[in-house]
């Protein structure tokens, strides 16, 4: 089972099983197809909006809060499908499904047989995070299959070093999916040195005398330069955006968060499992530090809870090919209780994905006092805007900025409310602040937004508008008011670097 060169159907490498070709496909091929057919089923989120508005209008080497390569990828979609919901999500649903692949390639080199590559492939998608996510293009999306890949071609490199033989081109791989998760999101970085630190913990150390690693790590540094000059230039941003991160999350339930997100039965027991398996076996004991140096890191930064969605393919691949060494040495008796536990597992994230994000109950970190359903609306948030701005006299509109309190709302405006002849919309909110402020001839304002922080810097405002949804769902942007500012007692260019918001 475990050696000889031969082909299709079993192995190809020694001391290594075949790969499950026909079976991890089809789960990949599943996930896949179904994400792509829920896609359409509503509008962009959020989260879309403010990326697609990023790349279509504000492309730049760098963010507060992401790299470039999500507004890019969205910029580029929305040009050749402009509106066409499944192309633009199409990188999420494959992502995702890439992901059940690579998944069942570490068990692989974990030494998994056929049935743990299969047990560690289908708890991928059953991951709620990981599925759910898939339902979007966004930076978190994509960061999973980035991470999971890096380790297997660590994991690929250590097994074949271990054997004798030397593949070091997977370690200038390495670098370059790290070239390419630099411009998606820093949290890599985390990555990277929590592996380098198990290394020099638990070896192989001779990986770091490896000089086409080197190549690699400096491959990832130079294509990120020009992201960290952005942020130097900025003063750091990315620093600030981990001070709100930490203000919107608790360290007390990042554990649980974790486990609800990997899976509520067998997600979470794989990954206690998976675990507690890396530091038994020796080779790959490193891959149990770097686990947990970024769980620790993250803890003590405050970080969010999918931070650590990237460890999930590594912590099933190891666990699977633990509960296959067990089966090994007990006999196969109580392997039957692994499908109905999937099953069981399955309930969730099932039952949520025809319909997520459309009816989820959300305590918004921004609206503590507040219960909401939220990632609708965001059309009729626009038409409730461009008509306020069209029920203004031509001289007015003329002077009139539009200003929204929040980076999705302004993220909306921006998508929706172009499209409906609307100017482009500004927010001082997070990195919305980073994409200028309106022209000192602005002397009116169009806000939208409950909170009033502009405010005190211009003369008394009129209610025009108050937004709601046609659909009778709550959203972010339920019962924001359309507020008409005038006299305002600064220019633009004096108040903005006053009015920043986090």
């Amino acid at each position: 089972m475990h050696g000889g060169p031969t082909v299709l159907g079993r192995s190809a490498e020694p001391g290594v099983p075949a790969f499950a070709r026909g079976p991890v496909l089809t789960i990949a091929a599943i996930t896949g197809v179904v994400l792509l057919a829920l896609s359409a089923r509503y509008g962009y989120v959020s989260d879309e909006l403010y990326f697609l508005a990023a790349g279509k209008y504000y492309l730049d080497w760098g963010y507060m809060d992401q790299q470039p390569l999500v507004p890019l990828l969205a910029r580029g979609l929305d040009a050749v499908f402009p509106g066409w919901l499944p192309v633009f999500r199409f990188p999420a649903a494959l992502v995702t499904s890439l992901g059940v692949v690579v998944t069942a390639l570490i068990a692989r080199e974990f030494g998994g047989d056929r049935r743990a590559q299969i047990l560690a492939a289908a708890a991928y998608p059953l991951s709620p995070w990981l599925l759910l996510s898939g339902h979007w293009l966004a930076a978190a999306t994509m960061e999973p299959l980035q991470w999971t890949t890096i380790i297997w071609l660590l994991a690929r490199w250590v097994r074949l070093h271990a054997a004798g033989i030397r593949r070091d081109r997977l370690l200038l791989f390495v670098g370059l999916v790290a070239a390419v998760a630099l411009q998606t999101k820093f949290q890599i970085v985390v990555l990277c040195v929590a592996l380098i630190a198990g290394v020099l913990i638990a070896g192989p150390r001779a990986v770091l005398a490896r000089p086409l690693l080197w190549t690699g790590a400096a491959i990832a540094l130079v294509t990120a330069v020009p992201t960290l000059l952005w942020q130097a230039a900025h003063g750091w941003p990315a620093r600030d955006m981990g001070t709100v991160v930490d203000a919107e999350t608790s360290r007390l339930l990042f554990l649980p968060n974790v486990a609800l997100y990997a899976g509520i039965a067998v997600g979470t027991v794989l990954c206690g499992y998976g675990f507690w398996r890396l530091f038994r076996e020796p080779r790959f004991r490193f891959l149990g530090w770097a686990v947990a140096g970024v769980t620790l890191f993250f803890i003590a930064a405050g970080g969010r809870a999918n931070y650590l969605a990237g460890l999930y393919g590594l912590l099933f691949a190891a666990a699977a090919a633990g509960l296959q060494r067990r089966r090994e040495s007990t006999g196969p008796r109580w392997q039957w209780l692994s499908w109905p536990a999937y099953m069981l597992s399955a309930v969730l994230p099932v039952a949520l994905l025809p319909i997520y994000p459309l009816p989820v109950l959300a305590k918004h970190p921004e609206f503590p006092s507040f219960t909401r359903l939220y990632e609708t609306g965001w059309p009729e948030l626009a038409r409730t805007v461009a008509d306020a701005y069209r029920s203004l006299p031509a001289e007015l509109r003329e002077r009139t900025a539009i200003v929204g309190e929040s980076y999705y709302t302004t993220g909306a405006l921006d998508i929706h409310g172009r499209e409906l002849g609307l100017p482009r919309a500004y927010s001082p909110h997070r990195g919305y602040w980073f994409f200028g402020a309106p022209p000192d001839r602005a002397t009116a304002m169009l806000y939208v937004g409950n909170e009033q922080p502009l405010a005190p810097y211009f003369g008394p405002g009129r209610k025009l508008a108050t937004v709601h949804s046609d659909l009778g769902l709550l959203n972010l942007a339920q019962g924001d008011t359309v507020t008409l500012y005038q006299d305002p007692k600064l220019p633009w260019s004096a108040l903005w670097p006053r009015i920043r918001t986090m």
